[in-house]
């Protein structure tokens, strides 16, 4: 190889390493400008909290700021453990943006956001608070449920108990029928025995009949006094006013116990299938089985 071939293959050589030196000296000089706030995902700063939202090879400038943008609230929300921002009323500010240019001809753009920190510890005790509540109202309305299912198992209970009495009335009648003596002379046995037939007819019909009647009465009265209580009882009441009101309960779940001039919560009273529940106050707070 010639002298002169050799110093230009040299040349080439030294362009490509200072080529080489000179892009990894602007790749390291370009980070370095970088703010510092670059390289932090939040951080707080007096009475302010910043996060900071990145969007890496954006196509255009625009669009790697409104990504950068959604980013960071995802941060922000991250931090702060709250789901909608905007629905709180927190305002969300941009400190400053910091653009960089890619090789490829994208972007990657960092964006910093500022909110004041008060305002978001207020915004999480408010919504710490109505978790609250909520669970309170749920556990209530299942205390609720609860009472009144066991007020429809006792009410089943009763039925129960009064159709049994009344097959054991009738296996009784059936048993003095079967008893009946029968008499020596075939004729008078006939006769007697037709005649006790229809006179235990008779009773058997009077039995029912009065069933009847007593089953009307009962049930006439149970619907009464379910529609007094839904009709005339409002929240609020007192023991003393429901029993000037509607006199004394069919039942009561919980019987109260004074304490000064207050009622054990929970109190049920019963009227027909109606059930005023006092509250700790000894108050009416609700009323169940009325139709709507």
């Amino acid at each position: 190889m010639s002298q002169h071939k050799m110093q230009q293959a040299i040349s080439v050589v030294g362009l490509v390493l200072t080529g080489i030196l000179l892009s990894t000296s602007l790749a390291w000089a370009a980070k370095d400008a970088r703010p510092f706030w670059t390289e932090k995902s939040s951080f707080i700063e007096g009475e302010e909290l910043f996060v900071v939202g990145v969007a890496s090879k954006a196509r255009t400038v625009e669009e790697g700021r409104r990504q950068a943008f959604e980013q960071g609230k995802v941060e922000l929300m991250n931090f702060a453990q709250i789901t909608s921002l905007e629905a709180q009323g927190l305002v969300i500010e941009t400190q400053m943006t910091f653009e960089e240019p890619n090789a490829d001809g994208t972007v990657t753009v960092y964006r910093l956001l500022r909110v004041p920190a008060s305002k978001l510890v207020g915004i999480q005790g408010r919504l710490k608070a109505q978790s609250q509540a909520q669970e309170q109202t749920i556990e209530q309305s299942r205390k609720e449920l609860a009472m009144t299912q066991q007020a429809l198992g006792e009410k089943v209970t009763k039925l129960d108990q009064q159709q049994r009495q009344v097959e054991q009335m009738l296996q009784q009648i059936n048993t003095k029928i079967q008893s009946i003596s029968m008499p020596i002379n075939r004729s008078e046995r006939s006769a007697s025995l037709v005649d006790r037939l229809k006179e235990t007819d008779a009773k058997l019909d009077a039995s029912e009949q009065e069933l009847s009647r007593l089953s009307r009465q009962i049930q006439e009265r149970v619907r009464s006094s379910s529609q007094n209580a839904c009709r005339h009882v409002a929240s609020g009441m007192t023991p003393a006013e429901m029993t000037r009101l509607l006199g004394n309960p069919d039942g009561r779940k919980y019987p109260p116990e004074r304490f000064g001039d207050h009622y054990v919560a929970n109190d049920v009273w019963s009227y027909g299938n109606t059930s005023v529940h006092f509250n700790g106050q000894g108050v009416v707070s609700s009323t169940l089985g009325c139709e709507r």
